[in-house]
């Protein structure tokens, strides 16, 4: 009798799925400035593009989704635009980027129109022939605010992303005109943020925002945040200051003011991945130190400059504690 019981519980255990382990929670990846034109480009083309990211690759392709920002057109033509700085790239560096795990970008920035509509309404196509997904740019405004829903592992997620740093006005994309999704007046992002937040577990919203160099983000950047969250984002993410910024929590929501940069041709920089997972309907979030070399990111392997790194991370948030292997928490 003893053995029967035994055998029926081991037929049991195997047939019911209240007995099976829960699957791990998706990770989703966040980085920071994508550029992939002038020296970046031209050591892509010498080495091959999948040399851009070879060495965080096997990271990128374990989460769900890494998500970054592409600061540059990319485009074989256009009309080159009248800015001091202007970046295009080549479309035949984007299948090494998707190979390497890099499966959505934002386009609201002050470099995706460089190349005039031409340029912008290439590199949508180009990124769509690639299998990456775009946000904050498109053929008109509703494109451009329109949401990128992503299943990303059994999370629903919803993306955004706006500018506040753009050159002209005519950048904006109007009701007929191509062009991004701007956050001076955020009246228009905030309503798309609240009409995605029915549709998703996550809205996440890329910010291009801020003072360059700046280690602080200015009261405009956490007033806007602060805004974006009321109106139901779970996570803000900004880049274009091309240093790492601090976090801070609000309402019990995360926002990373800077990512810096992650792929750019300056000096040698640090970055990170910030790597965020939905468990149990709350927001887990981690970082993974990075050294950029050559341009190109790589972990940061050394234990004192990775601790020293994060050590400096807390120092420039608000109410935030990063523990010394990366996660981040709102002190208590």
């Amino acid at each position: 009798m003893h053995r029967c019981w035994i055998c029926l519980l081991v037929l049991l255990t195997a047939a019911s799925p209240l007995w099976a382990p829960a699957p791990p929670a998706p990770t989703i990846t966040f980085v920071g400035d994508l550029m992939v034109a002038g020296k970046v480009g031209r050591l892509a083309r010498q080495q091959g593009s999948q040399c851009l990211l070879a060495r965080v690759a096997p990271l990128l392709r374990a989460d769900a989704l890494t998500v970054g920002n592409l600061e540059c057109a990319v485009a074989a033509g256009g009309r080159r635009q009248d800015k001091r700085y202007t970046f295009r790239a080549r479309p035949d560096l984007l299948p090494g980027l998707r190979r390497a795990g890099l499966e959505a970008v934002s386009l609201a920035n002050n470099h995706t129109l460089d190349y005039g509509t031409a340029g912008l309404l290439a590199t949508l196509r180009h990124l769509q022939e690639a299998g990456l997904g775009a946000v904050g740019a498109g053929a008109n405004q509703a494109q451009a605010f329109r949401p990128l829903l992503v299943n990303a592992g059994g999370c629903r997620l919803a993306l955004l992303a706006a500018s506040r740093v753009l050159p002209t006005t005519r950048w904006r994309a109007g009701p007929r005109r191509p062009g991004l999704a701007q956050a001076y007046e955020p009246a228009l992002l905030l309503a798309a943020i609240k009409a995605a937040r029915p549709q998703a577990d996550l809205v996440a919203v890329y910010l291009h925002w801020g003072q360059e160099g700046a280690l602080s983000p200015t009261a405009g950047q956490r007033r806007l945040a602060r805004q974006c969250i009321e109106a139901g984002a779970d996570l803000v993410v900004g880049c274009h200051p091309h240093v790492l910024q601090g976090f801070e929590y609000y309402r019990g929501k995360l926002v990373a003011y800077s990512l810096g940069n992650f792929l750019f041709s300056s000096t040698d920089r640090t970055s990170v991945l910030l790597q965020c997972t939905l468990q149990d309907g709350r927001l887990q979030a981690r970082l993974v130190p990075c050294l950029l070399r050559s341009f190109r990111p790589r972990p940061l392997v050394q234990e004192a400059a990775r601790r020293h790194l994060l050590a400096a991370l807390e120092q420039r948030s608000f109410g935030v504690r990063i523990s010394p292997e990366g996660s981040i928490s709102p002190c208590p």
